[in-house]
Formats: structure tokens, C-alpha cells, sequence
């Protein structure tokens, strides 16, 4: 792809350090020799790196070390060797971090490259040197991450000036830990690419990434799947109180009576959707009709598999099938893990009182950068939401050829696929949906 760019960049001032060191356990295979888009990860990435003008690359090796010495020398890499590699990545951050400013002093910072990523682009390798090119001399100590929709991704770009105190740190939590202690000095990139969010970490990745390559790296839009399509959007039923206000993302709330209640009055309301669609079918006849065309039954209900949603899911289930039984009309319920609410971490089920005294500059952080804020290393913001859920969508969208699409799920969640629908993101205004309501979504 060729790319223009009107700003001048010095890729002189920067070196990569691509990280290939790993048991690669999870994948079961050694993924800096996978093939992506007909050439091995690391072949590829380098390439990449060379193709953005970045020239000094060093490569940390580990596991299966020897079989990576043919390629280091044919694409002219400087190999870090990690020793400790078994002890997770970090140690290999630092070991290749290290490598990286003895090598070359002179850089004013290094991108880090998991080989788990092997489709970053020199987009966005090019926007984060121009991002760091127009930072002020005088906070040389930030660093940058591209984003796709609100998400990040890879690589990130670390400044020289960082180096030492990250090889050094002998903490927990690893490089996150440090940065998330300077969260006000990372700037955020935003690229259209959203080959930064992929990754193989699993065989399972990396079947997609192979689909994805095959695509042509395009997603279908979802104005365009969602074309000749109704969408009903559903907020679970009202759930179990507690004594005092809480945290509640993934934490798992049954529904209380009253949330039993709405669930039945909503599996009503679709089954007088039913209805009307049921009495248009009869009535219909292509290109004599008059009036709308009608749109097939409810077949099939997608929610959320937290039980509060997936509850409701089967109560309106049931309503329908109750009352269209002898139409043989019948409604199957199926959960995604996908329409899950945000994943709060740490956080989730706790009184918001215990956090806001137990973690004051944490609570206050939150309410600062309430989107991109994660309680914890294995938490999510709202753009790791949003990109969760709208790809469950992308996929109901795909293989359901259903014309009625019902989803029963979060608030969180229903925020960031109808904003979605609409060609907006999580973070723009949405009107609020109730517990126990539905909002229906057409293509206009």
C-alpha cells in the first residue's frame, strides 16, 4: 500500500525492538515462523519496520532460539538473547530494551513489537513518529500507542529516556505498571488500522487473522450488514439489590421479581411484533400489496450469557413460544460471551463507597477518563468494550440471514452497538435505555 505523507519524518531517530522469545504455548506452535500473507511473522513484521524507515532492529530470542538464526542474519537483525525468557514477556522487554539503547544510543526511542502482532502497519508505525516528532523537547519521557476506534493496540513507541527505568523495575505487573503510574504521559494515536488490535495468541487468533488477510484486511460496514434488517435492542430486567451501590460489569446478578416482571411484559411486546409480521406474511402478496412487506418471525434471541441477561432472554423466549406454538413459531435463546457488560476487574462487585475510600486517586482518575480508564491488568476500558461486542455483532450480522435480529443485553454494551449502527463510537451521546426495554434499530 503505498501511503502519502506531507509532514517530513527523521525514522533515523528510532529503532524497533520486535519481541519473538516466547513458549508460543497457548498456540501450540512457534509463532515467529507462522506464516502471515505468505511470508513468517517475523519476516513480515521486519519488513514492515524497514518498509516505515526504520532501519536498527533488534529481535529478543528464547525459546527455539536456533531456529531463528538463518532469518536473523538474511533480514540484518541484532539479536538480544533472553535467558530468562520462561519468566514471561517482560524480562523480555527488558532484555531487548536494553540491547536496544546499548546498540544504538543515539535513538530517541524504540517501537516495541510482540511477533504475536504480525499485521502492524507502516501507517501506523509513520503516525506515531510524527505524533512523537511534534512532541516538545521538554516531555521527552511520554509514550505513544496507536488506537483503533478508542482501542489500543501495537506497537508501542517507548523514549529512550524511559529505558532505564523500566529495565530496572523489579515490581509487579510489568511494563503496564509502569505505565499506568505515568497514565497522564501516554498519548493516544488514533489510526484507521485495525491491524493493531490483531493478534495469535491462540490457534483460534490465528484462523482469523488468516481470514482477515484473505479479506483483503477489510471488514464488511455494518451499515452494510445490517441493511434489510430490524434490530431490537433489549436491556435485561431489573436485578437483585444490594445494600449499597456497587460496582457491577461481569459480576453475576440474578434477576429480582421485578425484573422477572419486565422480562414477561417484553416477551408480550415481541410476540405482538410477531403478530403483526404473522398477519402481513397472510396478507401479502409481491408487487400487489400495498403497505409494508413483512418481516419473518423470531427465530432466535442472542444475549449475553450473564445470567441477568440471558434470564430475560428466556423468559421473552418463552412468551413467544407459548403463544405461537401452534403457528410453529419457536424462539431459540443463544449466549455470547461477546455481549458481555465491561469487565471491571478488580472492581466488579464491590461498593463503590470501599473503592472511593480504599483507592481515592484511582476513583478520581475514573471519573477524569471514564472511557479509557481499566481497574486492573486484566480489566477493560469502554473501547475494549466496544470492540468486544460490536465484533459479536459483525458476526451475529454474518451468519444469521434472519431479517428480525433480537439482542438482550447491557446497558454498556446495547450503547456501543447502536451507536455503532449509527456510524458513531461508544463515547458519543446516546439516550439512555431502562432495565426491562427494548429500542428498535433499522437501517434508514
Amino acid at each position: 500500500m503505498n501511503i502519502g505523507y506531507t509532514r517530513a519524518l527523521d525514522p533515523s531517530r528510532y529503532g524497533a525492538v520486535i519481541l519473538a522469545a516466547g513458549l508460543s504455548s497457548r498456540m501450540k506452535d512457534f509463532k515467529p515462523l507462522l506464516p502471515v500473507d505468505g511470508r513468517p511473522a517475523v519476516t513480515g513484521l521486519a519488513e514492515t519496520l524497514r518498509g516505515a524507515g526504520i532501519e536498527d532492529i533488534v529481535i529478543v530470542t528464547g525459546h527455539r532460539r536456533e531456529d531463528l538464526q538463518e532469518l536473523i542474519r538474511d533480514l540484518r537483525l541484532t539479536e538480544g538473547y533472553n535467558g530468562n525468557y520462561e519468566s514471561g514477556m517482560f524480562s523480555s522487554i527488558q532484555t531487548g530494551l536494553a540491547k536496544a539503547g546499548e546498540s544504538f544510543p543515539e535513538k530517541k526511542g524504540f517501537f516495541l513489537v510482540p511477533v504475536d502482532c504480525p499485521l502492524i502497519t507502516i501507517r501506523a508505525i509513520r503516525e506515531l513518529m510524527t505524533a512523537a516528532d511534534e512532541n516538545a523537547p521538554s516531555e521527552e519521557m511520554r509514550f505513544f500507542v496507536p488506537t483503533f476506534e478508542g482501542k489500543k493496540g501495537h506497537p508501542l513507541l517507548v523514549p529512550a529516556a524511559r529505558i532505564e527505568e523500566i529495565v530496572s523495575y523489579d515490581g509487579d505487573g510489568g511494563l503496564k505498571a509502569i505505565t499506568d503510574r505515568s497514565w497522564e504521559q501516554m498519548v493516544r494515536v488514533p489510526v484507521p488500522d485495525e491491524e493493531i488490535l490483531l493478534d495469535m495468541d491462540t490457534p483460534e487468533h490465528y484462523e482469523a487473522i488468516q481470514r482477515f488477510v484473505s479479506y483483503g484486511c477489510q471488514r464488511e460496514k455494518l451499515e452494510v450488514l445490517s441493511a434489510m434488517k430490524r434490530i431490537i435492542l433489549v436491556r435485561h430486567g431489573e436485578t437483585r439489590q444490594h445494600e449499597e451501590p456497587m460496582f457491577i460489569g461481569q459480576y453475576d446478578v440474578p434477576l429480582d421479581e421485578e425484573g422477572r416482571r419486565q422480562a414477561g411484559t417484553l416477551g408480550e411486546a415481541l410476540a405482538d411484533l410477531i403478530e403483526a409480521d404473522v398477519a402481513a406474511e397472510k396478507n401479502y402478496v409481491p408487487g400487489v400489496s400495498l403497505g409494508r412487506e413483512p418481516l419473518p418471525a423470531i427465530e432466535k434471541i442472542y444475549c449475553s450469557d450473564l445470567c441477568r441477561a440471558k434470564e430475560t432472554a428466556d423468559i421473552i423466549a418463552q412468551r413467544i413460544n407459548d403463544t405461537y406454538r401452534r403457528d410453529r413459531i419457536w424462539a431459540e435463546v443463544q449466549p455470547l460471551q461477546g455481549l458481555r457488560e465491561i469487565d471491571l476487574g478488580p472492581w466488579d462487585g464491590r461498593p463503590i463507597r470501599e473503592i472511593r475510600e480504599e483507592q481515592p486517586e484511582l476513583y478520581e482518575r475514573r471519573g477524569a477518563d471514564l472511557f479509557t480508564f481499566k481497574t486492573g491488568n486484566r480489566s477493560e476500558n469502554f473501547y475494549d468494550m466496544q470492540y468486544r461486542a460490536v465484533a459479536a455483532l459483525r458476526e451475529i450480522l454474518t451468519e444469521d440471514y434472519a431479517r428480525n435480529i433480537v439482542i438482550v443485553a447491557h446497558s454498556g454494551v446495547i450503547r456501543a452497538l447502536e451507536n455503532n449502527l449509527k456510524g458513531l463510537r461508544v463515547d458519543d451521546p446516546w439516550e439512555p435505555l431502562g432495565k426491562g426495554e427494548y429500542r428498535i434499530w433499522t437501517a434508514s
